[in-house]
């Protein structure tokens, strides 16, 4: 496991290996993708109906579970796809 957290105390208190460089176009990337994806899932609980102020949905539990379904699978495919090209960063940073 690796930290992309962009200071030492968060990388020392999770006690996680930080990267040794810095990661700007990673951390980037992913905070976008993290944004859009929160997003996306905040407007689905909306339209079904789970809001702070109890508002009416407009999707059915279904839909809602087939959006969070589809949204999960696309954070792991995206995450899988992130991962060795982020490993080959840190070999060749390393190495």
């Amino acid at each position: 496991m690796l930290m992309l957290a962009a200071d030492e105390r968060t990388r020392q208190m999770c006690g996680i290996a930080g990267h040794p460089g810095t990661v700007p176009a990673v951390t980037d990337v992913l905070a976008k993708h993290v944004t859009a994806w929160k997003a996306r899932h905040e407007a689905a609980l909306e339209l079904y109906g789970v809001t702070a102020t109890g508002g009416e949905g407009g999707i059915t539990r279904e839909q809602y579970e087939t959006e969070k379904d589809t949204l999960r699978q696309e954070i792991v495919d995206k995450v899988g796809w992130m991962k060795p090209r982020i490993i080959d960063e840190l070999v060749r940073i390393q190495g």
